[in-house]
């Protein structure tokens, strides 16, 4: 052994664990498979972008892409596939389909490389196809999103920074309460200092990491929101379905037409706001990427409400229904006539009765 071969021996015994990687494409198709974010880190050049993002930003967004994938598998089998979108300049790209061992949940990829075959790009492809039929569309798909103001080439104006600054601010609010129960009123006040910021967005055209979180998280809020507008009209509704004798259908169908309207707003209550675990331990979390909380009582005139309606409008609508069969059947929910003929008062009309 020469003494230049000691030497090296030496140092890195003196640096103690030392991870070797292949690099090029077969080396990060391997650290993918294996979720390997320190072995990935290796391959990928320090001054390159990476689906138009830095190195740093791409490896913390597949980091968390591991981390979902991590919550039911432990290696992702990578099968060859390409591009096939017809609208996409990246048509008939080469890349890897990423399919977890034990989900078969996935994610694709195409992989650019340099003449000397290291990585020369990495990016996600919405419209792939695998060269086998391993794909089961019915899993979910995971993906990486690159917001524009993470892309390498973005330049911020004043008026994205001051939106930004405004939806941070909101944001913040927000996560200080996170373990803690929110109020009636703290939901009200919220939305309504934020409403002129949230209305001077468009998600679509303003696709910036903190304006869409923002938009998104008020977006939900004021579903909460829009309940709690209704409450007390839920109360007067249930108050008087008190009086309705229920031997006499007349007077339950003219209280159902009455607040027929508040069956197809409350109809998503349980579905989006409250749901099964929290009618049984009485808090419901706000919003899914935080942990504050609101005591479910506070929507209880909706809840109560919602369960009355769905005990009695449903029926009534089947028994006097007008429409045949087929023509219920082929209903459509945009048509210009469903909201309408999907109406208990319209059938009642057509009949007579009311």
């Amino acid at each position: 052994m020469t003494p230049e071969q000691l030497k090296l021996i030496q140092q890195l015994a003196e640096l103690g664990d030392v991870t070797i990687v292949k690099r090029g494409i077969s080396g990060l198709i391997n650290a993918i498979s294996e979720m390997d974010c320190k072995a990935i880190e290796l391959i990928l050049e320090d001054n390159v972008s990476y689906q138009d993002t830095t190195k740093i930003i791409f490896l913390q967004k597949l980091k968390e892409v591991f981390a979902d994938f991590q919550k039911e598998d432990n290696k992702l089998i990578p099968y060859e596939g390409k591009c096939i979108s017809d609208k996409c300049t990246n048509k008939n790209k080469k890349g890897i389909a990423f399919v977890g061992n034990k989900s078969g949940r996935y994610i694709n990829f195409i992989i650019e490389q340099n003449e000397d075959s290291t990585v020369k790009d990495i990016y996600t492809c919405s419209v792939f196809c695998t060269n086998e039929n391993v794909i089961n569309e019915n899993k979910r798909k995971l993906d990486i999103t690159v917001y524009n103001d993470e892309k390498v080439n973005f330049t911020p104006s004043s008026t994205y920074n001051y939106l930004k600054n405004k939806s941070i601010t909101a944001l913040n609010e927000i996560k200080q309460l996170n373990d803690c129960e929110i109020s009636k009123e703290q939901i009200i006040t919220w939305i309504k200092s934020y409403e002129e910021l949230y209305n001077s967005m468009n998600w679509i055209n303003n696709y910036y990491k903190y304006h869409y979180s923002f938009y998104e998280l008020y977006y939900h809020i004021n579903e909460v929101y829009k309940f709690l507008m209704i409450e007390n009209e839920a109360k007067i509704a249930i108050d008087e379905f008190k009086y309705v004798g229920l031997d006499n259908e007349i007077d339950l169908l003219k209280w159902l037409v009455k607040y027929e309207h508040l069956y197809y707003e409350l109809i998503l209550l349980c579905a989006n706001i409250v749901t099964e675990e929290s009618l049984q331990t009485g808090n419901c979390v706000l919003h899914k990427d935080h942990t504050v909380y609101f005591k479910t009582n506070i929507l209880q005139n909706c809840i109560d409400l919602q369960e009355l309606l769905e005990k009695h409008y449903y029926e009534k609508l089947n028994k006097y229904n007008t429409l045949s069969q087929e023509e219920q059947e082929n209903q459509m929910p945009f048509d210009d006539d469903y909201e309408k003929t999907s109406s208990l008062k319209y059938h009642l009309q057509i009949r007579g009765i009311i």
